[in-house]
């Protein structure tokens, strides 16, 4: 047995189109009604007189659907039991569309609460006296899109009108003008009643429209869509502007073309900037040629001046090589002319002077006890003679001293320190080192003297109490230390005038290859070292005596 579409309450026994006509009750119930994407709901009157006694007695899948309920939902309401339908014109409708017999379309209404509310498309048709049938469709979306659709219109309609700083306008297919905005106006002058028909060659000068320009604007646009192009444009009063240009086509959607849309820019500012940056360019392209020529003259004069100042330089070095190769053999000879005279002073004259006091003894034996005169004469003679062998002695150590001959750095520098303090009453150390030291003659000589130019300077300005010496080797240089607690001094501040004793000690120290570094604080004393390499033989050890004789 088949089922009717409908769905109603015949659980309680009633029959919902017992007052409907046969022929109606026949046309409601074919099988189209439930596939319907309309909603479709059978209402019976129970009061004439009363619009909410509509009772719902049957709906078809869609009406649920579309109100989001149920059948079993709907099915045995009224149209009281829906206040917002009350509020509408429908049941009034609805009453009046029972009286007359004729079917009435409602319209649009508006039914729903805050969550949700709708628009309706909604039909009404009389089946019987008693019955109604109502077909409904929600339109809710489809409204919004069209008034979406009109809002966004009339937003780019105002939008495109309130630009001031683009030219908007529309072409028909031919190129006329059938749009206008603010833009527009204000750029090219034409009020909207003014240009609108007219052909938009009309912005063009003479010599593009001769070359057919605006046409083959129109043509590239229709081909690919879009077109581009800056060039001079004329304003209403004949006056020219640079402009940029993007004529879009507009297609319907079948792809018939219905017009073009224009933008138009003025870029005359940008293109006079351009053109001044251009200008600035070759300007400064022309002055950058020049300074290169200025600066390549330049450049071969420095480079003519450095290669004569690098043969002065070369020049000044072989000088200073020779000057201080001379240096190195004055000091050679000086050492070896004080050498013969110390052994002359020793030799000679000390012979002489020990020959001299040994007659003065045999005369004093000889003499009788009654020549006292001539016997303090004699004995004052032989004290004359000791002090001038002293003497001789002394300035033969100044000279070349024999310790440093015959016994080597070491026993030398002690000598020097005891020699200092007893003159000076500065006590004076010596560190050397416990395994034993050799070196060539022309070190062990430049290490002393410097040892004496050093405490020569403590004894003339240092003002000091204290002067302690280190002789120590460190793996393959030699190091000399010399330090004393005086007044100190700032090496930078002594001119070379007042520093030829430190000046000879750095040249000393050079020709050993090495290096002297002179560090003083006022107040806190000074201290002197010397730094040279050392020879394999030499850091290799073995004990032999420095020196040689001379």
């Amino acid at each position: 047995m088949r089922t009717p579409r409908f769905a109603g309450p015949r659980a309680r026994g009633a029959n919902p189109a017992a007052n409907i006509p046969k022929k109606t009750i026949l046309a409601l119930y074919p099988e189209i009604l439930t596939g319907l994407p309309v909603g479709v709901v059978l209402l019976r009157l129970e009061n004439p007189s009363d619009a909410k006694t509509f009772r719902i007695v049957d709906v078809n899948p869609a009406a649920a659907e579309i109100t989001r309920s149920s059948p079993e939902l709907l099915l045995g309401k009224t149209l009281a039991d829906f206040p917002a339908i009350l509020e509408t014109r429908m049941p009034d409708q609805c009453l009046a569309a029972i009286r007359s017999g004729e079917p009435r379309n409602l319209g649009e209404i508006s039914y729903g609460d805050r969550s949700r509310e709708g628009i309706y498309s909604v039909r009404i048709f009389p089946l019987s006296r008693n019955f109604l049938g109502v077909a409904f469709e929600d339109i809710t979306n489809r409204k919004l899109a069209e008034r979406t659709l009109q809002e966004s219109e009339e937003r780019f309609r105002l939008l495109v009108q309130g630009v001031q700083e683009y030219a908007i306008f529309q072409l028909d297919p031919g190129g006329y003008v059938v749009s206008w905005n603010a833009g527009a106006e204000r750029l090219k002058g034409y009020a909207s009643e003014e240009i609108i028909g007219k052909h938009f060659s009309i912005f063009y000068p003479q010599e593009d429209v001769m070359r057919d320009k605006p046409q083959r604007v129109l043509v590239r646009a229709e081909q690919d869509g879009q077109s581009e192009d800056e060039g001079w444009r004329i304003r209403k009063g004949g006056s020219r502007f640079w402009a940029n240009v993007v004529v879009t086509a507009l297609r319907d959607s079948k792809g018939s073309l219905l017009g073009f849309a224009k933008l138009t820019r003025d870029m005359t500012e940008r293109r006079q900037k351009e053109e001044t940056l251009s200008k600035a360019k070759e300007e400064l392209e022309l002055r950058v040629e020049q300074r290169a020529a200025v600066l390549t003259r330049v450049n071969q004069e420095l480079r003519t001046e450095i290669a004569e100042r690098e043969r002065a330089e070369a020049q000044l070095r072989t000088s200073l090589d020779q000057l201080r190769a001379l240096a190195a053999r004055l000091q050679t000879v000086r050492e070896e002319e004080r050498t013969s005279i110390a052994r002359e002073f020793h030799d000679e004259l000390g012979q002489a002077c020990t020959a001299i006091k040994m007659d003065l003894a045999l005369i004093r034996r000889r003499l009788i006890k009654k020549q006292s005169q001539l016997r303090a004469k004699v004995d004052s003679s032989v004290q004359l003679v000791d002090d001038m062998i002293a003497t001789l002695r002394r300035i033969a150590s100044e000279l070349r001293p024999r310790t440093l001959d015959d016994l080597g750095l070491p026993a030398a520098l002690e000598s020097q320190a005891q020699e200092f303090e007893s003159r000076s009453g500065i006590p004076c150390s010596v560190t050397l080192p416990r395994e034993p030291l050799t070196l060539d003659p022309d070190s062990s000589t430049a290490v002393f003297r410097i040892f004496q130019e050093s405490l020569t300077n403590v004894a003339r300005h240092a003002h000091a109490t204290r002067v302690e010496a280190r002789l120590e080797r460190e793996q393959d240089r030699l190091v000399f230390q010399v330090s004393d607690n005086g007044r100190g001094f700032d090496p930078q501040k002594i001119s070379a005038r007042e520093s030829l004793g430190l000046l000879g000690m750095q040249e000393r120290a050079l020709m050993l290859n090495g290096d002297l570094k002179i560090e003083g604080v006022p107040g806190a004393g000074t201290t002197m070292t010397l730094t040279i390499p050392l020879p394999p033989s030499v850091m290799g050890g073995g004990a032999r005596n420095e020196g040689s004789d001379r």
